[in-house]
C-alpha cells in the first residue's frame, strides 16, 4: 500500500510539474495582456523568455540552449544552428530551439527560411511574440507592408508594450503612401530575440 501511494504522488508530481510551466506561460501571458506599463510588461516578457528557453524536457537539453544561445550572441551561427536544429530534431515539441533558427536565417537574411521556422514556431506556441515580431520585420523588409501591419497588430494583441510598436507610426504614414525606403528604418531599433 506504501508502495502505491509513492507511486501515486510521484505521479501526480510529473503530471503538475509537466503542466506548470503551461499554466505558467498562461497566467503571464493574461498579465502581460493587462500590463499597465512599459516596466511591468518587461519584466513579465523576461519571464516569459526564461520558461521559453528553459522549457527543455530535460537538463542536458536546456544546457544545450544555453550553449547555442551563448554562440548566437557571440556571432557564431554556424555553430549556433548546428545547436538549434539538433534541438528542434530531438525537441520538436519546444518552440524556441525553431524560433532561433528563424533568428538566425533573419539575421543571414534568408527571409522565406527564417518564415518557415516562425511558421513552426508558432504552431508549438502561438502566443510568439518574438517569432510574430520578426515576421512583421521579414514582411517589412520585404515590402509587405499590410502584412507587417497585420503581424504588428498581432504581437500587440498579445504583448501590449512590445518594441516593434514604434514601427506602426511609420508603417501606416507609409502605407498612405505605399512606398518605403529601408534607410529610413536605420533609426528605428528593433529588438530580433
Amino acid at each position: 500500500m506504501r508502495k502505491i501511494k509513492y507511486i501515486f504522488i510521484l505521479l501526480f508530481s510529473i503530471l503538475i510539474s509537466s503542466n506548470s510551466s503551461s499554466d505558467e506561460l498562461n497566467i503571464l501571458f493574461l498579465k502581460l495582456k493587462n500590463a499597465e506599463n512599459f516596466s511591468e510588461a518587461a519584466n513579465l516578457e523576461k519571464k516569459i523568455w526564461n520558461i521559453w528557453i528553459t522549457n527543455g524536457s530535460n537538463q542536458k537539453n536546456n544546457l544545450e540552449m544555453n550553449k547555442g544561445i551563448m554562440f548566437l550572441n557571440n556571432g557564431n551561427f554556424k555553430n549556433a544552428l548546428k545547436v538549434f536544429l539538433n534541438l528542434s530534431k530531438v525537441e520538436p515539441e519546444w518552440a524556441e530551439p525553431f524560433n532561433k533558427v528563424a533568428t538566425i536565417k533573419f539575421l543571414q537574411k534568408d527571409y522565406l527560411t527564417s518564415i518557415k521556422y516562425i511558421k513552426l514556431t508558432l504552431e508549438k506556441e502561438r502566443r510568439h511574440f518574438g517569432a510574430i515580431s520578426g515576421l512583421a520585420q521579414i514582411n517589412l523588409r520585404l515590402g509587405r507592408l499590410e502584412n507587417a501591419l497585420e503581424n504588428i497588430n498581432h504581437a500587440l494583441q498579445i504583448h501590449p508594450f512590445i518594441s516593434i510598436k514604434k514601427i506602426k507610426p511609420f508603417l501606416l504614414e507609409k502605407l498612405k503612401k505605399k512606398e518605403i525606403k529601408f534607410h529610413e528604418l536605420k533609426n528605428v531599433k528593433l529588438s530580433t530575440s
